[in-house]
Formats: structure tokens, sequence, C-alpha cells
């Protein structure tokens, strides 16, 4: 009697041990998938939807990554940007851009090399120019970056906009070269194209339209003779190849 008592105790303790050690587990596991928190893809589409880039309003900070699927050097980061979304989650949002995808949002942030990381809050953009680690990153995005002097954050751009954004930084750069007398550079180029466009149309309109009288004041030219004579007829006999007639 005692015995039996005995296995059921120990299989009742058995059976709490067994349910907390599964309780355990899956608390353990459900933290680890708390913070392994995944990388947002960012693209054209919904850009603005998650980020209220430019209002700066509701959906927090953001740490960006833009990158090229062909960079070597963004996927030998990868690993690092993933730590740094973990190390991140719950403060700063952790995004990532495929530029060559989404070219209207690397022209809008200015990326001209991969991988580029910026950081966006209330309405202004900070370029991170520190080590690739992810303590570096993390510092950065939690206060590090208000050492650096902001930018504000561009509108989204339409196609007319990018167009715009283009020839800016085509005049910017193109203002460096002819201080270093570079004077045939697809800048400088791009820079004159537009003035000598509208050169070439106000030298349309300075032409002069020719001018046509009246047409009842028009006069016809006269008809241009022409040689009736028919092609076969004889050809016409002068005087000095008429004989002369002899006197009798």
């Amino acid at each position: 009697m005692i015995s039996s008592k005995t296995h059921s105790s120990a299989d009742f303790g058995l059976i709490i041990m067994t349910a907390v050690a599964k309780f355990i587990l899956i608390a353990f596991l459900a933290l680890i998938a708390g913070s392994s928190a995944e990388v947002v893809q960012l693209t054209v589409q919904n850009f603005e939807h998650l980020t209220q880039a430019t209002t700066g309003a509701t959906t927090g900070d953001w740490l960006i990554k833009f990158y090229a699927p062909w960079c070597g050097h963004c996927r030998k980061m990868e690993p690092t940007y993933e730590r740094v979304s973990e190390l991140l989650h719950g403060e700063v949002n952790v995004a990532r851009v495929d530029v060559p995808a989404n070219r209207e949002l690397g022209t809008r942030f200015d990326v001209k090399g991969f991988p580029t990381i910026k950081f966006l809050s209330k309405g202004k953009v900070y370029d991170y120019a520190g080590r690739r680690t992810a303590e570096d990153m993390v510092e950065f995005a939690k206060g590090g970056y208000q050492i650096q002097q902001p930018k504000e954050i561009m509108p989204a751009l339409g196609m007319f906009g990018e167009i715009l954004i283009v020839f800016k930084h085509a005049y910017t750069q193109a203002a460096d070269d002819l201080k270093k007398g570079k004077f045939f550079t697809i800048d400088v180029f791009l820079s004159f194209m537009p003035i000598v466009f509208l050169l070439f149309v106000a030298l349309i309109f300075m032409i002069p339209a020719p001018t046509y009288p009246p047409a009842n004041e028009r006069k016809l030219a006269p008809a241009p003779r022409t040689n009736t004579r028919s092609a076969d007829a004889a050809p016409a006999t002068s005087e000095s190849d008429i004989p002369s007639k002899k006197e009798d």
C-alpha cells in the first residue's frame, strides 16, 4: 500500500517537473523569437506608409541600409546588420532598401555607394560614417547620430522630381569640374544642355516667318514658250540654199 502511494507521488512529481520544463522551454523560445526581429524590406510602394519619413510622425526612428544585391560588401555585412536588428528591437526600426530595384529612393536619399546607412528621425536624415560593426551602428542609432548636422528629408519624388535632382547633382559636380579646368565632362554637358535647348527654342521663335502676298494679288507666271515644230519637220531653207535661175 505504501509502495503504491510512493509510486503515485513520484509520478505526480515527474508530471509537474515535465510541465515546468516545457513551460520554461516555451518561454525561452518565445524570448528568442521576440528578440530576433526581422529586418524590414522597404520599397517605393511601402516606404512612406511604413516610415512616415516626411512627417516624422508615428512609426518611430529608422536605421536603413541602402544596398545592391551584387555588392560583395553588402552581402558580407548582412549577418552584422541582422545582429543590429536584434539589439535595437523595440527601440529603433531596422530596414533595408534594394536601390537598383528602387532607384527613386536611391536618388531621393543621395545614395552614391553601397552599402550606405542612414538614420531617419523626426523628419531629419543622418548619415552613418562609422565602422561596420554591430556595436558602433547600435551606438549611432541610440544617440550617436545627434552629434551630426542633420538634413531635411526630401518629399517623395515623382518622375520630374527625380530628373530635377539629377540635374542638381550634375550642376554641383559641373561647378567643381569647371574650377579644375575640366570643360568636357558629362556633368558639364548635362548642366549646359537645358541652356542650349532654351537658346535653340528662342532662336527658332526669333527667325521671321516667310510672308506671302494675298492669293488675289498673286500674278501667274507666264507659261514658258514651247517649240511646236514637229521633230520630223524638214528644216527651213535659207535664200542662199535656193539655186538662182539662169537668165535666158
